[in-house]
């Protein structure tokens, strides 16, 4: 397992562990879309440590997150 803050841009991996961020922050994921078992991909990331910008591949739903939430985000790559 992997964190999402270390996936390359473009590459795609499957979430597989939101337990680790905020309540908040995950009830928000869920709601949209963003779900332990769904595809996602790194759009973007901001310079100075700033948010990445990621997408859900299957309905195309983007957010952007901040690093230090990123790095608690467990994902496989396949």
């Amino acid at each position: 397992m992997s964190l999402l803050r270390h996936v390359a841009l473009n590459q795609t991996v499957i979430l597989s562990d939101l337990t680790k961020i905020d309540d908040r922050l995950r009830r928000r994921m869920i709601s949209l879309g963003f779900y332990e078992g769904c595809s996602v991909r790194v759009k973007r990331r901001a310079i100075f440590s700033g948010p990445l910008t990621i997408e859900q591949v299957d309905h195309q739903q983007i957010i952007a997150i901040r690093r230090s939430d990123a790095e608690k985000i467990g994902v496989i790559v396949p």
